[in-house]
């Protein structure tokens, strides 16, 4: 795919942290992590794809969010996407216009009020087919 996939955590509308521990479990093997804050995944010859992580302020052991640069169709993925968006109050969105994604309803009680004037209502998913099925619609 050519475009980026987003990934935030907020709090009361604040950034918040994701454990940076964590994101590396949700991809297990597949992730090499070639800097601090650039990890790369790679599923097989034909599926791999960049992440850019953004460390929060305060904890480096923590994440504000990341981005998948150009992510690739492997299953694996989007199952590890919708396992990280679990983890807290997690929002994922991407180019299109089309309404941000998260695991609960909760969360959008979370997320700065601007966010979700521009981006739209979020729509919950439970899957990674839920994700590319939202993408995909875009």
């Amino acid at each position: 795919m050519s475009f980026d996939v987003y990934l935030q955590s907020f709090h009361r509308g604040e950034f918040a942290g994701i454990p940076r521990q964590r994101i590396r479990d949700a991809f297990g093997e597949h992730l090499t992590e070639t800097e601090l804050d650039y990890w790369q995944l790679r599923y097989d010859d034909a599926n791999s794809c960049d992440l850019n992580l953004t460390t929060h302020d305060t904890d480096v052991s923590m994440v504000r969010g990341f981005t998948v640069h150009r992510p690739c169709a492997d299953q694996r993925l989007w199952d590890a996407l919708a396992s990280i968006l679990t983890l807290g109050d997690i929002v994922l969105y991407f180019p299109s216009g089309r309404a941000p994604l998260v695991a609960r309803s909760t969360v959008t009680q979370h997320l700065p009020p601007d966010m979700v004037e521009s981006l739209g209502q979020p729509v919950v998913v439970t899957s990674g087919r839920e994700i590319q099925h939202e993408i995909e619609a875009a």
